[in-house]
């Protein structure tokens, strides 16, 4: 983290956050600034603990996961996060078997340029706004920058 960023989180974050850690506190905003970059600018101009509550709303209840190259395979799971759920195959493969996974924001699939694959089988998807149930047999398949994205 640079260091005029952490001066500010270690100045209002810690002083609001006093139960955890300065070092605990830093990771966290360092994570978080890696998942949404377009926060940094709002660290900088926070000048009261509202100011970082309402960063951390921004921040938190998203679960964002990322196959990379490599695989997610999620089977027999519920998964609720509180605003997002977004599960990229990127390169990789995602598989979802037999699950309920909501959000009032859910993304399945591929992101710009991704060439894996995620495959849903006999899950139930649902969003603020749509829900797709899948029997037991039924299953969807999607391939390179495609996507479901369910609001």
């Amino acid at each position: 983290m640079e260091e005029f960023i952490a001066s500010i989180v270690s100045g209002i974050a810690t002083k609001y956050l006093s139960k955890y850690s300065e070092e605990a506190v830093t990771r966290f905003f360092d994570w978080v600034l890696e998942k949404k970059p377009q926060l940094k600018e709002q660290i900088t101009k926070a000048k009261t603990p509202k100011d970082v509550e309402n960063i951390f709303k921004e921040a938190i209840g998203v679960l964002d996961a990322n196959a990379g190259t490599g695989k997610i395979e999620i089977d027999q799971t519920i998964i609720s996060a509180i605003r997002m759920a977004k599960f990229n195959h990127a390169n990789g493969t995602v598989t979802i078997d037999n699950s309920t996974i909501s959000a009032p924001r859910l993304v399945t699939g591929g992101d710009h340029g991704a060439k894996g694959s995620t495959t849903i089988k006999g899950t139930n998807l649902k969003s603020k706004g749509t829900e797709i149930r899948m029997g037991k047999n039924a299953s969807i398949k999607i391939t390179g920058d495609a996507h479901i994205d369910q609001n």
